[in-house]
């Protein structure tokens, strides 16, 4: 596998300096991106970058000073997997679907806003909705995988005494850097801190998980697939009643909540039918067919590519001077499985 990383090069003199400083400032103010360096951008997806939203730079803060591990589109995410190019490719280009999903690194932050629900002060990002309205956005990010329990739950916690549903993935790095800043511009921040893990002790990667719950069970529902069970069993819906939401039923239930609990129905799907290299041409996954999706009884291993779907939210911690970034898992897509 290739990860990519900064390293720290030679110390340099004050004017090499001002001149990074004036690069830094003018890609903060444009594209963010150094768009000439194949470790930032890879050169086969490179116009696509060209003409997207103006960012402002933030910096991902993690507790221990790492650096994100990242994957290069080419040689990690393409040529390590039985995929087809064209379905990868539009599906890391992926914008929105004009409802309820979008990609953080290619969407407007001029189109969503930060608002709060309920009594948490909170702020999430979120989409009008109708008029006066707005319902919080589903982000999408691809992500090469470390680390996955969502199937299977995790022990969470100094003591390890609760559960928790959580997938630990490298992103490429230019849909990093865009996405940080996507978020930065919504809640207008500079730098904020990033829940990061170490997988192996080698791969720093972005942490996305539900609410951490008791270990009431650690083994999947699979009786109930797409409903929450209820201690009756499988009952009707009433005529002018309405289910309690589940985030594995629809997109609309998804964006119910900002953060569902390690016990809600949190899904993994196979999606690798339509981004395997011998599909049908005609067959293009959309977010409309999300829900029809065969759900995984396993979780994905190392290696394999997924879109996670999460909410986002900021926060600040008393006596914090940096607001803190939560990835909220809403649920997986599988992509692809990493060749043998």
């Amino acid at each position: 596998m290739v990860l990519c990383s900064d390293s720290e090069g030679e110390p340099k003199d004050t004017e090499d300096t001002t001149i990074e400083n004036d690069l830094a400032a003018n890609f903060a103010d444009k594209l963010i991106l150094d768009m000439e360096d194949p470790d930032v951008v890879d050169p086969a997806i490179k116009e696509s970058y060209e003409g997207l939203p103006t960012l402002h730079h933030c910096e991902a803060v993690t507790s221990d000073g790492n650096m994100i591990s990242t994957v290069p589109y080419t040689a990690g995410f393409v040529q390590q997997h039985n995929v087809n190019p064209s379905a990868l490719r539009r599906i890391t280009t992926f914008v929105s679907d004009g409802v309820y999903v979008i990609n953080p690194a290619r969407f407007d932050p001029a189109k969503s806003t930060a608002a709060s629900f309920g009594q948490s002060p909170n702020k999430v990002i979120s989409l009008p909705a109708k008029p006066m309205q707005v319902s919080r956005a589903i982000c999408m990010s691809l992500g090469y995988v470390f680390t996955c329990n969502v199937v299977y739950p995790t022990a969470f916690g100094k003591q390890q005494a609760q559960m928790v549903k959580s997938i630990l993935f490298g992103p490429m790095r230019a849909e990093w850097e865009r996405s940080m800043s996507f978020f930065g511009t919504v809640f207008g921040a500079q730098e904020m801190s990033v829940n990061t893990f170490s997988a192996s002790s080698q791969y720093i990667g972005i942490n996305v998980r539900t609410f951490p719950s008791e270990p009431a069970s650690a083994l999947p529902t699979v009786d109930f697939i797409g409903a929450t069970p209820s201690k009756r069993g499988k009952q009707k819906e009433r005529a002018g009643t309405k289910l309690v939401p589940v985030p594995s039923r629809s997109l609309l239930d998804m964006r119910e909540k900002t953060m569902w609990s390690t016990n809600d129905d949190v899904a993994v799907w196979d999606g690798t039918e339509y981004f395997k290299k011998d599909k049908r041409k005609t067959l293009q996954f959309s977010f409309d067919v999300l829900h029809s999706l065969p759900r995984m009884t396993a979780d994905p291993s190392f290696g394999d590519v997924v879109m996670v779907l999460y909410s986002t939210s900021a926060y600040r911690r008393e006596g914090a001077s940096t607001l803190g970034l939560s990835l909220n898992l809403y649920g997986i897509v599988l992509v692809a499985h990493q060749s043998k």
